[in-house]
């Protein structure tokens, strides 16, 4: 992202404290320049409240001081707001762009927020090979081959997978595996792979099945049946009854695509729909996503914004973040009347450079899909409410066993995972109001000394010492500014006490501590949680209890995924670590094409070289080192 310049108004002009927010607003707005920008507003602490795009700086923030035109949520806003920022782009996009970024990264109070934005599944067929790989991929397009996607739902991409393995053979192991297989895999055996590392099938036949494959995923689903069953047929007065069967079952499996994803409405192969709801403040906008007439997948999503936020700005802000880094397909059908998503349509036509049309439908078929939507987002919203009632409840009665006379906005439980104490993690799991808070898990690998100290040896009360050592000093020390009300341990009376230790060491006795550990013969359900003063065995129906548990569990999980990329990681890396000039990415380079450290050690000079992304002199180096 380009960003020209950067300037804080209120370093630069002398603005009486006492003047209200509009005055304020109406005083800056005269200093702002008249290009594309994004602009923040922060209260009387600095903290961020509001963070816009515009087109014009000047002509945008001057409509902020009409405030009979503005949303009660606006209202508040501007009542709050003592000083802006704002920077200045080249573009317009670039200002939706940056806008989408600060907006991810600060979580301003007063704007709405997609929560769940992470990047959504593709399937890749690759073309860096000569038989190329059908995989699920995401992240940027760096690979060279064709797209297909995105996928919102990744168990509808794993299904559309499977079946065009079973439909045309096609392979799905990485190029390692690939270069050293002597004989083929179990998907051969069970018909998913036509075994093209070991040449049971040649190139150009090959090339034809990912050619079907491709028009197949781009729509052309008749063809594809016509041709097959054409095949079948011939194999069949051939009297090949084996291969005409293999046809057939091939032919099933594109049925079973065709059936399972879909959509007829007419006009419209690439589409996408969105319908919002809202019940209690509480907002869903539930999507349905359509490319080359198939379903891709359907997904709700909960945005986060205050109280009173209406459905208009809601779907509008979430349209911004949701395709700043997509593109956007030919129609995006909304629940909502058309004509207040006109300046969204034109920003979106400049980010594609493609045209795209924002519709509500008044009938038919399009009608009857919104509809659909509007339906799933209600539900969605029932459901997502419910379960929160009962997160909440538990955090009610987590505070009555503790005694804690607050909210509590925050829960910490920590776990760690090690093999005879090699390639130790300690993790955190955070829990806050809404339910586990997945972007604020954190992995900590254990270090072999404190305080300059060299440990002989590592056992479970020292790592989770080390850990919450780490943790708790930021705290204390205010480099960390988010501090829990509860931390749970995965552990008994020996492992709370540890802890008990570190919270009055940096004097944050009022953090509420408990730890849990497995009852008699380990069963779950007979649990035994430790406080300070007492152990509590709570009922196996008990609420509380399940919700502990499910903390824990998730803790456990995350600690284990951990351990073993980390294990995974320094396999590799102690191999090479002696090795000069081999980093991080040769060393993918290698496992990929050799698949295996051992067949790296025996690789002869010449099978080395057949890789071309590693200079000549490095793998003559990695010859010698194994060889010499």
């Amino acid at each position: 992202m380009n960003k020209k310049e950067l300037k804080t108004i209120n370093q630069h002009q002398n603005i009486k404290p006492n003047l209200k927010g509009q005055e304020i607003i109406k005083f800056i707005a005269k200093t702002l320049p008249h290009q594309p920008g994004v602009y923040q507003m922060e209260d009387e602490d600095g903290k961020i409240l509001y963070i816009g795009k515009a087109k014009n700086l000047a002509k945008r923030v001057i409509n902020y001081t009409s405030l009979n035109n503005l949303t009660r949520r606006l209202q508040r806003m501007i009542s709050l707001t003592k000083k802006m920022n704002f920077f200045v782009t080249n573009t317009e996009i670039e200002a939706l762009l940056l806008e989408c970024n600060l907006i991810k990264r600060h979580k301003p109070r007063f704007n709405i927020i997609l929560r769940d934005d992470k990047s959504f599944p593709y399937i890749l067929i690759n073309k860096e090979h000569k038989y190329p790989r059908l995989q699920k991929y995401r992240g940027l397009k760096k690979i060279k081959g064709d797209y297909f996607g995105p996928f919102v739902s990744p168990s509808v991409a794993d299904y559309t997978i499977i079946s065009l393995q079973k439909a045309f053979l096609l392979r799905s192991c990485s190029d390692g595996v690939f270069n050293n297989r002597s004989r083929p895999c179990l998907l051969f055996d069970i018909k998913r792979c036509s075994g093209p590392c070991v040449s049971y099938i040649d190139e150009s036949k090959y090339k034809e099945s990912i050619d079907d494959a491709k028009k197949f995923l781009k729509g052309n689903t008749k063809k594809i049946e016509k041709k097959l069953n054409s095949k079948m047929q011939s194999a069949s007065k051939n009297k090949m009854f084996e291969e005409a069967a293999r046809l057939r079952d091939r032919i099933k499996s594109v049925n079973q695509i065709q059936k399972y994803q879909s959509v007829y409405i007419k006009e419209m192969r690439n589409i996408d729909i969105f319908a919002i709801k809202l019940i209690d403040n509480k907002s869903c906008i539930h999507g349905k996503f359509y490319r080359n007439g198939s379903n891709y997948g359907n997904k709700s999503f909960f945005p986060s914004h205050e109280d009173t936020s209406e459905d208009i700005e809601i779907l509008e802000s979430f349209l911004y973040q949701f395709y700043a880094d997509k593109d956007t397909p030919p129609k995006i059908l909304i629940n909502i009347d058309n004509k207040f998503f006109k300046e969204v349509e034109k920003i979106l036509n400049k980010k594609n450079k493609l045209k795209t049309k924002i519709l509500k439908p008044k009938s038919g078929e399009k009608l009857q899909h919104i509809l659909l939507a509007e339906k799933n987002a209600l539900e969605s919203i029932k459901l997502k409410k419910t379960s929160l009632e009962a997160h909440h409840s538990a955090l009610d009665s987590l505070s009555r066993l503790l005694d804690i006379k607050h909210d509590i906005n925050r829960v910490e439980i920590y776990d760690n995972s090690h093999t005879f104490g090699k390639n130790s993690v300690g993790v955190m799991v955070v829990a806050d109001k809404e339910g586990l808070s997945t972007k604020h898990y954190r992995k900590f690998n254990i270090r072999y000394d404190i305080n300059d100290k060299k440990i002989s040896s590592v056992d479970d009360y020292y790592m989770m010492k080390e850990v919450l050592v780490r943790r708790l000093s930021k705290i204390s020390q205010n480099y960390e500014s988010v501090s829990p009300d509860v931390i749970i341990i995965d552990g008994g009376r020996g492992q709370y006490n540890i802890v008990l230790k570190v919270l009055k060491k940096y004097k944050l006795e009022n953090i509420k501590l408990l730890s849990v550990s497995k009852g008699p013969e380990r069963n779950a359900g007979r649990e035994i949680v430790h406080l300070e003063n007492k152990n509590i065995n709570l009922n196996p129906n008990d609420s509380l209890l399940n919700f502990i548990q499910r903390l824990r569990d998730e803790a456990h999980r995350f600690a284990i995924t951990a351990h073993r990329s980390r294990r995974f990681k320094s396999t590799i890396k102690s191999v090479f670590d002696e090795i000069k000039g081999i980093g991080p990415k040769r060393k993918k380079d290698l496992l990929l094409h050799f698949g295996t450290i051992e067949k790296i050690k025996s690789a002869s000079l010449n099978e080395l070289k057949q890789i071309k992304t590693i200079p000549i002199k490095k793998l003559e180096d990695i010859y010698e080192f194994f060889n010499g």
